[in-house]
């Protein structure tokens, strides 16, 4: 039987695998696709195509869009996208100067708080993909300032509402679906279970996203319990929608990492293709 995740991160954005190590890896697991889907960005689809051709894995352009959804943080997934659209690229081109400004300043906070981390230390971490908060907390460590990379998540460091916080851009979930949608792609919503305090997003918050062009749900994600699960899979398909899953690797410690834990049947990825191909581009 063959498998997919639809849900991994490279360096591109916040994982610590290299897009063409997220493709060896999976195979190594014994996925047959993937889908790359790094934070506001698409800098690591190319190398993942050309690494998926080479070691004979499918890999599925997509990528993750940051959203504020009623003062609350909604991930939309974009699948099969034409990430080289110009609109498209244009548009992360914002994500990825927010997100640069955005490192900086949190770094200028810790530094005025006191710790002797330099900006462009964070960047040399980062390495060529995009600035985020994992890689001002690998700076943090890497000076001895913290124990762990879950010590800088915190109020006293870089934690949501912390001392050296700052917010990051984001736009409507609306406005995700048609970025999405315009480049060719699927809009899926990412762990509906995990937003608004844990609590999970519901049936109205589900039937409002669908009003703007929402065509699936990720069901099965490793923060989703098996209840969880069921109850979105039922909702999903009383609605029409799509059903996808995966893991939401960032790599980390072979050893620990999540790709593995979420084995999405092909049967799903064939659904999202044929949506895929259905699609008119707006």
């Amino acid at each position: 039987m063959r498998f997919a995740d639809l849900h991994i991160h490279s360096t591109a954005s916040d994982g610590t695998w290299t897009p063409r190590e997220v493709v060896r890896f999976a195979r190594d697991r014994g996925f047959s696709c993937i889908a790359l889907a790094d934070h506001d960005t698409v800098g690591g689809v190319a190398e993942a195509l050309q690494a998926g051709d080479e070691l004979g894995i499918e890999v599925i352009p997509a990528v993750e869009l940051s959203t504020l959804y009623r003062e609350a943080e909604v991930h939309i997934l974009g699948y099969c996208i034409d990430y080289r659209s110009a609109e498209l690229q244009a548009q992360l081109q914002v994500f990825a100067d927010a997100r640069r400004n955005r490192g900086r300043r949190m770094v200028e906070k810790l530094r005025d708080l006191g710790f002797d981390i330099s900006w462009e230390e964070v960047k040399s971490i980062a390495g060529e993909g995009s600035v985020g908060r994992p890689h001002v907390a690998r700076a943090l460590l890497a000076k001895g300032y913290i124990g762990s990379i879950k010590e800088a998540f915190t109020p006293e460091f870089i934690g949501k509402g912390g001392r050296a916080y700052v917010e990051r851009y984001k736009m409507r979930p609306e406005e995700a679906i048609k970025v999405i949608k315009d480049a060719g792609g699927v809009a899926v919503v990412a762990h509906p279970g995990i937003y608004k305090d844990m609590s999970g997003l519901e049936r109205d918050d589900i039937d409002y996203l669908v009003q703007y062009g929402l065509q699936g749900m990720e069901v099965w994600h490793t923060e989703h319990s098996e209840d969880v699960s069921a109850y979105y899979e039922g909702m999903a398909r009383e609605m029409g929608l799509l059903l996808t899953g995966g893991s939401d690797c960032h790599g980390h410690n072979k050893e620990e990492t999540l790709l593995g834990k979420i084995r999405l049947p092909y049967r799903y990825v064939e659904e999202l293709k044929k949506k895929a191909l259905g699609a008119e581009v707006r």
